[in-house]
């Protein structure tokens, strides 16, 4: 691969990095989640309007989920340990992740169906489907943890970013934990938009290393990666 296409891999890689998280926190902010104790018809009014942004939402959780997946195992390919065993619990984590998230999205997708044709007990189904799955992601194991570990043996992003990475992702396993003792919502969604500000942050410096790179540059057995 030359210097350019590596740029350019790179720089494709930082885009995702970005634009994934950007886009599922956004997809949160379009979907809230009901009022609490709504009786059926009062769900099915406050639902009605709200098919077409459920729709939406669900597309644009499903492709930033898609999106951090893909900067993830980017930066496992370009730090060179894809055949690792800690670059094996990435893309384990990744996967996991990217299936559930599609799950959540078929949930949303069922939901909007049902309200558009006025099918109050599937729309009450597929929410309760949807607050099923938000749970199932803090179950799945963290992305950030086996990252992390992948990013403390290479220089494809600064070592603050692997120690963060392993301190987030650490955090979000103690709340499952947490989860099943006590009400701990607000800490998971903090530790959640910490995660996301993360991978904007990381997708940045990536995408801006690929301009730092000279076309002259020698380039290190840790940062080849093949489209």
């Amino acid at each position: 691969m030359t210097m350019t296409e590596r740029n350019w891999s790179r720089t494709l890689a930082g885009l995702c990095g970005i634009v994934g998280p950007v886009m599922l926190v956004a997809s949160f902010a379009i979907n809230p989640s009901p009022p609490a104790g709504l009786a059926p018809a009062e769900l099915a009014a406050w639902a009605e309007p709200r098919a077409g942004l459920m729709l939406l939402g669900g597309g644009m959780q499903g492709i930033g989920s898609l999106l951090i997946v893909i900067f993830a195992l980017a930066l496992v390919q370009l730090s060179g340990a894809a055949d690792g065993f800690v670059g094996c619990l990435t893309h384990l984590a990744g996967g996991t992740i990217l299936v559930v998230s599609l799950i959540e999205v078929a949930f949303y997708l069922a939901a909007a169906q049902a309200i558009a044709s006025g099918d109050i007990t599937l729309a009450l189904v597929s929410g309760g489907l949807i607050r099923a799955a938000e749970h199932v992601f803090l179950i799945a194991p963290s992305l950030l943890i086996p990252l992390g570990l992948v990013l403390l043996k290479t220089r494809v992003l600064a070592r603050p970013f692997a120690y963060s990475g392993l301190i987030i992702g650490a955090c979000l396993q103690v709340l499952v934990l947490a989860r099943v003792i006590g009400a701990v919502q607000p800490a998971v969604d903090g530790v959640l938009i910490v995660q996301s500000a993360w991978f904007v942050a990381a997708g940045g410096a990536l995408a801006l290393s690929a301009m730092r790179l000279a076309p002259t540059d020698t380039p290190l057995p840790s940062d080849d990666m093949v489209l």
